[in-house]
């Protein structure tokens, strides 16, 4: 009987420390379990930070990106503006300087054509004219002096009835004037006119002068 209650008692206290390990054992694998949620739960909160900090850093870059293309396109935009620009005015400037070598051109003709109008159809009429015009005046001048001289000279003759005096000086004007005083015309090297000589005429008593 004794070896029998022994044997029980035995048992049961092996029974109970058995139960004490397992159930310490069970406690240290549920703090165990407990801290292994507690670190889950700081690596997943952890993570969603991080998470969410790429996720604004990815769209602050996506905005940078985004802003950079509008730049792009609106320099590129100005670029072609600039270029068309160019374009026109270059287009513009040989334009002009076609027109400006035309006006030349048209001028240099003008004016040659109004020196060869001026000197053959507008001054040489008007020239010849008043050649003319000083040429027969010349003449009646001259046909008038030699008339008088021509009476003068026969009033001096024997036998005209007029009291004889002393011939008229060589250096009077009348007598030193010829009918060629008056330059002919002469056209200058600008204006090659024809020149018109004053016609002369015969004095038949210049030897008595």
């Amino acid at each position: 009987m004794r070896s029998s209650l022994r044997s029980v008692l035995l048992a049961d206290h092996r029974f109970q420390g058995h139960s004490v390990r397992q159930s310490t054992r069970v406690k240290e694998d549920q703090a165990t379990h407990r801290e292994c949620l507690h670190m889950m739960d700081q690596i997943q909160e952890e993570s969603e930070l991080a998470l969410g900090a790429i996720a604004d850093e990815r769209a602050h870059h996506s905005q940078s990106i985004q802003r950079l293309h509008d730049e792009k396109v609106q320099e590129t935009s100005k670029l072609h503006q600039a270029i068309t620009a160019k374009d026109k005015a270059l287009v513009k400037k040989q334009r002009l300087e076609k027109e400006l070598c035309q006006i030349q051109e048209q001028q240099e003709s003008v004016n040659a054509t109004m020196q060869d109008q001026i000197s053959w159809h507008d001054i040489q009429p008007v020239l010849h004219q008043a050649h003319g015009e000083l040429t027969s005046a010349t003449t009646r001048f001259w046909n008038t002096i030699e008339s008088l001289h021509n009476y003068r000279v026969a009033s001096y003759l024997p036998g005209s009835g007029v009291i004889h005096g002393t011939w008229p000086d060589q250096n009077s004007p009348l007598v030193s004037l010829g009918h060629d005083a008056l330059p002919g015309f002469s056209a200058s090297s600008d204006y090659p006119l024809a020149t018109q000589q004053a016609p002369e005429s015969t004095n038949q008593y210049a030897s008595l002068v």
